[in-house]
């Protein structure tokens, strides 16, 4: 059990945050493995190890975004606009989550549609070569309901959140650093509203060790802090659409394999 929830806890680690689709990557294992969730606490457990991380990676954003918000002056209304955009992208997720949740739920045991995803997310990937970033261009409103309908659609196995959220700021002018920033910070309330949903849904006490737990925990914080540095080294260099000749044949084994 140990091990089932150690090897989980890296995927989700490792996936969570690349833009390769955490959840089709969970369903790949799945199907592939024959590897099964031991429980929905280990869900929740994966989820809060990545919370934790992009927590960590982005500490000094945090504490100066929390502290402006209190702030009188332009660092204050800097800060609370951006609270906002936050606040405002996350909204068509959630009300995705609330409205389609069920139905969405269902397409999560298909593995052959989170392959025909993964090949949309592809083709998200491979047109951010031509995106053209603009040093003018600033967080707007419109911006931040724009990448968070984005977002929405990262309901889907198959989708990568962090994938689509990212390639809309590039299209819409931002850099590649901004893009990021933005999409790792619109995470923390997608991920932690995940873990809650989660959480809600264990009724009957699902016996696990404290052990496998924790190396779930530990595994999915270390790995997706990781990740984000790597792949923040990434977006600088203007490259995240190398991950698309990734998720290309991986798409294809799952649909025409599994």
């Amino acid at each position: 059990m140990e091990l089932e929830t150690l090897l989980l806890g890296i995927i989700q680690g490792a996936t969570e945050f690349l833009p390769i689709s955490s959840s089709a990557h969970l369903v790949i294992a799945q199907a592939l493995l024959n590897v099964q969730f031991p429980g929905l606490l280990v869900e929740v457990a994966l989820h809060l190890g990545t919370l934790i991380s992009v927590l960590i990676y982005f500490r000094r954003d945090l504490i100066q975004l929390t502290g402006g918000f209190f702030r009188a002056g332009n660092d204050g209304t800097s800060s609370r606009r951006e609270v906002g955009y936050l606040a405002l992208a996350t909204l068509p997720a959630l009300v995705v989550a609330l409205t389609l949740g069920d139905a969405v739920e269902a397409v999560f045991d298909d593995a052959g549609f989170a392959g025909w995803m993964l090949l949309v997310t592809t083709v998200v990937l491979a047109t951010t070569r031509w995106s053209v970033s603009r040093e003018t261009t600033r967080m707007s409103w419109a911006i931040a309901l724009i990448i968070g309908s984005a977002q929405a659609l990262a309901i889907l196995p198959g989708i990568s959140r962090s994938g689509i959220t990212i390639a809309a700021g590039l299209w819409l002018g931002l850099s590649g650093v901004m893009a990021a920033r933005f999409a790792f910070l619109l995470a923390i309330p997608a991920i932690l509203g995940a873990g809650i949903f989660k959480l809600l849904d264990v009724i009957e006490g699902t016996a696990q060790s404290i052990p496998g737990l924790t190396l779930g925990f530990l595994a999915a914080a270390l790995v997706g802090y990781i990740v984000i540095a790597w792949l923040m080294n990434i977006l600088r260099k203007g490259q995240m659409y190398f991950f698309s000749s990734y998720t290309l044949p991986v798409g294809l084994m799952v649909i025409f394999w599994l």
